[in-house]
Formats: C-alpha cells, sequence, structure tokens
C-alpha cells in the first residue's frame, strides 16, 4: 500500500489523513441517547480585525442547513466571496475547495459575491457591503451549508463558513476569515440496545371520551367506537394507523354498550334494549330492520363464515342465535339459570361460548355456580356445559383459541383466567393474573392473551405458555372495561374512563442481513447492505470503526439500507456494522472488514489519485489549477501549466489544451483548461485572461458550468485568473 506520508498526499489527501488520525466521522458516540442540539453559534476575527459570525456552528443537518452570516469590519473597497470551504491546512493557505460553486442565479444562498466596487460586468451579480459608521463594510446574509458534494465530504474534512478576497485581488489572504462547523449524523442515534425480538407493550395512542366500547376492523384498518355524551349516543370511526377521525359521529339509538362486527360483509351489529341495530361500517348508517325482541342486549358475538349472529339477553336470561341474512332466529332461545356475563365465538368450529356465574343457597349455605355453556351456531341449541368451580370465582371474560379449541374465561374475584380443552370440554390449567380479571381477547398469531384487570389501571399481556403468565402490564390509566383486538398489526384498544387507548405490540430489530467483508482498490465505489425487521419498522444507522473494533462512531448522513462511498487509502482495514433502531431498542449487525489496495501508479495514480481523482473537479481546480500555468517559460518558449501534483485538474489536462494565447516576445503563453473551463485569449496589455473554474469560489465538481459571458466566468475564475495574469506580466516583462 502507499505511504501516507504527508509528503506523498496532496492537500486534500494530506486532510483526510487528518481526518482518520483525528478519528474518521465522529459524530456521535454509538448508542447515545437522542438530543436535541440547541444552536451554537460561533465567530472569528481576520487578520485586519474584521469579524465573522454564524449563527449555528453544531450538528448542522448533513442534507443542508441555511445559517445566517454577519460580517463586520470589513475594508468596503475590496470585494470578498462568502462561502463555505475545507479549512486551509496551514496559515496562509486560502481556504478550498468550497461546497455550492458560485451562485449564479442568485436563489440558491451557496455562496456570494460581496462588493462595493465589483468590475462593470458584475454589478448586477454582487452584494454590497453596509457601511456602518466607523466606515467599515458589514453585511449579513443567510447562506445554506451542507455536508458534501462530488468527493468534497466535510464529515470527513475540517470545512467552515469563510470569506476571502474575490478574484480582482486573490492572491492578499487578509480577507481569510475561518468560521469552522460541524455536522450531525442526520438522523437521532441508535436506542439502547436490547436483544434481537425482544417483546414490549405500550400505549402509543389515547383517543375518544365517553367511549362505552370499540372493535376493530382489520381489513379497512378502521376503529369503531360507541360514545355517550350527556343523553345522546354516537357511532365513531378513525382511521387505525393515524388515529385520524373518518367522517361525522353518526347519530344512534341510546345502546346498551353491547358491539360486534362483520368485517368482511361491512355491518356492525349493535345492541339495544328490545333490538340489534344494523349498520353500515363504512358510512355508519343503518341499514335495513333491526332484529328484534323482548329483553335488552347484554353481548354480542358474530361468526361472518357461518353466518350467524349470537346475542346474550340479559333480561331474559338466554342466549339466541340469528341468521345474519335473513335476521331471523336459529332455533330457540338457549335459557340459562343465570344471566350471561362473557360471550365469545369460535369462528373455526362455528360454535359460541357463554359464562354464567349465580349463588344459591344449599344445605343452609350459599354454591356458586361458575359454567362454560356451548351453544352449536348451526342449531341454536345447547350443546354442552362445563362446571369451573363451586367457589365464588366470579366466571366472566370469555377468549376463544379456535386453532387449538382452547378456550380463556376470566375468574373475577379468584384473579386467574381457567384453561379449558374445549374438545374435551374440561378444565386443563390455571393462569394467576391477579387484579380481578373480566374482559378478554386472544391473538393466535402471537400466542398471547390480554386481560383487562379492574382493580387495576393496567391490562396483563399473559402468555399461557410461560411460567410466570404475565409477561408485561400496560399503565393506561384507568380501570379497563373493554378490549378489542386488531389482529392484523397485533394491537389491542382498551377503554378505560371514556377513552380508547391504542397498546401496541412492538418487537425490537432481528437482523436479517450483515453486510460482508469487501475488498476495493483506491476510488471504487464501497456498497455495504445491511437489513432487519421489527415492529414498528426499525431504521438504520452505519457505524464505523478506524481502531479493528475497539471503538464506533457514528456515520454521517448514513440512514440507509445500504451505506455507499469512495475508498480511501485510510479506510483500509476499517470496520462496519449497522445499527437497527426502533422503539424498543436496537440491535447490531456483525461488523465487515474493508480492505483497500492501491490503484495501478503506472497509470499515475500518486498524482492523479491525488491532484485529480482526490479533487475531481473541485480541488483540481486549486492544486491541479494553481499549479497550472505555474510554470512559465520566457523568451521564444511555450510555456504550460505543468502537473505538479496530478495530471489531470477537473478532468481536463492542465495546460493541455489551449484556451487562449497571447504571444509577447516569441513567447507563448498558454493557458490551459483548469476544472473545465477554458483559458480566453487576449493579448498582452489586454483584459486578463480567465484561467479556469478551479481554486476559488467555484469548486463545484462539474466539468462544465453553463454560465453565460465573461461576468459569469470570473467569478468562477479563482486562482487560475490570477495565475494567468501573473504569468503574461511575467511573460511580457
Amino acid at each position: 500500500m502507499r505511504s501516507l506520508h504527508p509528503g506523498n498526499l496532496s492537500k486534500r489527501g494530506r486532510l483526510l489523513a487528518a481526518a482518520a488520525a483525528a478519528g474518521l466521522l465522529i459524530t456521535g458516540l454509538t448508542g447515545a441517547a437522542p438530543v436535541a442540539a440547541a444552536a451554537v453559534p460561533g465567530s472569528a476575527t481576520g487578520p485586519t480585525g474584521q469579524t465573522l459570525t454564524v449563527s449555528n456552528t453544531e450538528n448542522l443537518a448533513p442534507k443542508g442547513s441555511t445559517v445566517t452570516v454577519r460580517g463586520t469590519g470589513y475594508a468596503p473597497d475590496k470585494g470578498v466571496y462568502l462561502a463555505f470551504c475545507a479549512v486551509p491546512g496551514k496559515a496562509g493557505e486560502q481556504p478550498t475547495p468550497c461546497i455550492g460553486g458560485a451562485d449564479m442565479s442568485g436563489i440558491t444562498g451557496s455562496s456570494f459575491w460581496i462588493s462595493n466596487n465589483p468590475p462593470e460586468y458584475a454589478k448586477d451579480l454582487v452584494k454590497p457591503f453596509t457601511v456602518g459608521a466607523d466606515g467599515k463594510g458589514e453585511f449579513e446574509l443567510n447562506l445554506t451549508v451542507k455536508a458534501t458534494e462530488g468527493d468534497i465530504d466535510c464529515t470527513r474534512l475540517s470545512c467552515a463558513v469563510v470569506t476571502k478576497a474575490d478574484h480582482t485581488h486573490f492572491t492578499e489572504r487578509d480577507q481569510d476569515v475561518v468560521v469552522p462547523v460541524s455536522f450531525g449524523s442526520g438522523t437521532e442515534e441508535p436506542t439502547p440496545e436490547v436483544p434481537e425480538g425482544t417483546v414490549r407493550h405500550t400505549v402509543t395512542r389515547t383517543f375518544d371520551t365517553a367511549a362505552r366500547t370499540v372493535v376493530v376492523d382489520p381489513a379497512d384498518s378502521r376503529v369503531h367506537t360507541i360514545t355517550s355524551p350527556g343523553t345522546s349516543t354516537f357511532l365513531n370511526t378513525y382511521e387505525g394507523a393515524s388515529g385520524e377521525r373518518v367522517g361525522e359521529a353518526v347519530a344512534i339509538t341510546p345502546t346498551t354498550g353491547a358491539m360486534a362486527l362483520d368485517s368482511a360483509g361491512k355491518r356492525l351489529y349493535i345492541g339495544h334494549t328490545g333490538s340489534v341495530t344494523v349498520h353500515d361500517s363504512r358510512t355508519g348508517e343503518e341499514t335495513g330492520e333491526p332484529i328484534t325482541f323482548t329483553g335488552s342486549v347484554g353481548h354480542l358475538a358474530v361468526d361472518p363464515a357461518a353466518g350467524r349472529l349470537y346475542v346474550a339477553n340479559q333480561a331474559t336470561k338466554s342466549v339466541s342465535v340469528y341468521d345474519t341474512a335473513t335476521r331471523q332466529p336459529v332455533g330457540a332461545p338457549v335459557v340459562l339459570p343465570f344471566a350471561a356475563f362473557g360471550l365469545a365465538v369460535d369462528t373455526e368450529n362455528h360454535i359460541g361460548y357463554a359464562t354464567y356465574v349465580g349463588g344459591t343457597v344449599e344445605n343452609g349455605g350459599v354454591v356458586y355456580r361458575n359454567v362454560l355453556n356451548a351453544i352449536d351456531g348451526a342449531t341454536g341449541t345447547l350443546a354442552s356445559t362445563l362446571s369451573l368451580g363451586d367457589t365464588a370465582l366470579g366466571s366472566q371474560g370469555v377468549a376463544i383459541d379456535g386453532k387449538s379449541r382452547t378456550g380463556y374465561v376470566a375468574n373475577l374475584s379468584a384473579g386467574t383466567v381457567s384453561v379449558v380443552d374445549l374438545a374435551a370440554n374440561e378444565v386443563t390449567g390455571t393462569l394467576p393474573v391477579g387484579g380481578n380479571p373480566k374482559a378478554m381477547v386472544y391473538d393466535n398469531a402471537t400466542g398471547l392473551l390480554y386481560v383487562a384487570r379492574l382493580t387495576g389501571t393496567t391490562v396483563a399481556v399473559v402468555d399461557p405458555t410461560a411460567g410466570t403468565p404475565v409477561i408485561d402490564a400496560v399503565e393506561i390509566g384507568g380501570s379497563p372495561t373493554a378490549l378489542a383486538l386488531d389482529p392484523a398489526r397485533h394491537g389491542v384498544y382498551a377503554v378505560a374512563g371514556g377513552e380508547v387507548h391504542l397498546i401496541e405490540r412492538q418487537v425490537s430489530p432481528k437482523v436479517t442481513t450483515s453486510p460482508e467483508d469487501t475488498t476495493v482498490t483506491v476510488g471504487d465505489e464501497v456498497a455495504l447492505t445491511a437489513a432487519a425487521e421489527g415492529t414498528p419498522s426499525p431504521v438504520v444507522l452505519w457505524e464505523v470503526s478506524p481502531d479493528g473494533g475497539q471503538s464506533w462512531n457514528t456515520v454521517a448522513d448514513s440512514a440507509d439500507a445500504t451505506l455507499s462511498f469512495k475508498a480511501l487509502a485510510a479506510q483500509d482495514g476499517y470496520r462496519y456494522r449497522a445499527a437497527f433502531s426502533n422503539a424498543v431498542g436496537s440491535t447490531r449487525t456483525a461488523a465487515a472488514r474493508l480492505t483497500v489496495t492501491p490503484a495501478d501508479d503506472g497509470g499515475g495514480t500518486d498524482g492523479g489519485a491525488d491532484g485529480g481523482a482526490d479533487g475531481g473537479a473541485t480541488d483540481g481546480g486549486t492544486e491541479g489549477g494553481t499549479d497550472a500555468g505555474s510554470a512559465t517559460t520566457s523568451g521564444g518558449s511555450t510555456s504550460t501549466g505543468s502537473t505538479s501534483t496530478g495530471s489531470t485538474a477537473g478532468g481536463s489536462t492542465a495546460g493541455g489544451s489551449t484556451g487562449g494565447e497571447s504571444t509577447s516576445g516569441g513567447s507563448t503563453t498558454a493557458g490551459g483548461t483548469v476544472g473545465g473551463s477554458t483559458t480566453g485569449g487576449s493579448t498582452t496589455g489586454g483584459a486578463d485572461t480567465i484561467g479556469g473554474s478551479g481554486g476559488g469560489l467555484a469548486s463545484t465538481g462539474s466539468s462544465v458550468l453553463p454560465l453565460a459571458g465573461t461576468a459569469a466566468l470570473l467569478i468562477l475564475a479563482g486562482v487560475a485568473a490570477v495565475v494567468v495574469r501573473r504569468c503574461r506580466t511575467a511573460t511580457t516583462a
């Protein structure tokens, strides 16, 4: 590998090496908590006492930030450029290359030419100084800065907001004022690291007031609630993803608070005293005639595939089955000894399950009956009963796993949940959950049971297979009375104190693709890829280690699954990894090692890469541009730009193509193409010749700038204009 001794590097290369030595890409420590950084102003004083102040100098957005720049104490008779450039390697060197080039439109704000006595052609291109009471020039402008452009990368280089003398006195360094700035990572730092697949439940949204019950339509991702503010009752619909209300609330007949949804048929069933009304779930409007009967609705459950609706009638202590197509009863009501306290349906096997609890006096004492009743949906008849216990269990809520034919019954007083083998019709276990459980929902996909605990303010998350079944308790700030499951997104909506709380199941990222070890040549494009899955979807931020994995730093502006960049020699041996983060925590991939091999030196790699490729069309205009044309021969010899740091400057041969000649005393001075701009010719004593676009404000990386006229070119001229002018003077002399 080629040595990184400063003597073997161009100025840009030396800056890169210095940045690497200082800890390349340090924008934040791994795992740090996100911090909303306040603006940090900065200022600097120039050689003649002028002051440059920048409104914010730290943690700027890599893709673009606007800062307010104020200058005071400047000589009003000398024009300056205001730009964003690399900090010079040593005192006395001009700040270059610069990002943004010359703002010829006057609207990008990437750079400014400030002058009170510009050449005639530039009067409409400059911003004037304001002259203060002390006779000094002042200005205040909004400058747009960004971290990268072409080969310039200010996350790897030290960059600054600067002023420097304009091209009319470009070699003077007394207008150089430098205010360094730094960039943030472009995203928040990774969340604290946790094991892959860590599950957490949290309330992510609270909405509605005076809510009584809630159902979820997973097909439409919509949530329906019934509210009873005052004496009125309304049906409300919300977008599940955003929580935004859909349409207006629909006034409905006062309800007992029972509701069920047929998602496939887009029908909502709402229970009242003496009836069940049917509503279009898309509009909320009532459709067709209601189902009527004597009594009042306590619970509703629907089996869409079988076309059956189960109605628990509190007044008549019965459960009836209705055909949803005809809205007629299927068989006679199933009369129970006590009113049903819980109702659910096995949609896999088309059986309804109702619990009741009641006490009777036997032999001088009270005996409690806790019974689970199975009702055949096809016939509307009682299929079986199962005693859950003769003590004050208070069996109420029911949840069904139809695939495994397992039932769960909440025992209010006992603080337990009975596990029932529905096929065998027997109790097979008891889950201690505490807190007087009542309403429950079961997520078949995750195998989790959610239990509303009436005497607390939490919803218990229960894993029936765990030794300690309660794996989480979600605080909702009130006593939960109703639950609804969104099976598509594994979210649970809980009603408590009239509010609806969305409890989301969140899972930390699990890495599915790690970056691979990569070998490239200097200047090659590197592309490292990683992927992970999690809920919510994780974001990615790349990290780099310059010391074999001992320390890790954030790569600026790297929030993408693929990290792409051009390989530098200094990056040989660096290790890269991706950190995936979501609300639960972060997970990091395995590290990939980058091997960077030297390019073929036979093609002028050292000179070309450092002076040409490294600089490209940016400081190719400075290093390739400053040296190009610097060697002159007087008296009958042809003077061309030498290639001291690179055989090309900005992609064009320095001095290799003649952009115009002036002959004096038999000598010819050829102004080469520097940075893609061609030297315009004139005779000695005529107008100054414009060399290239390198070195000054115009380090844009573009080989051709669509500028019209000499005035535009002069702004871009930079060093090359001065070099050509001085060369001609020397030749003429």
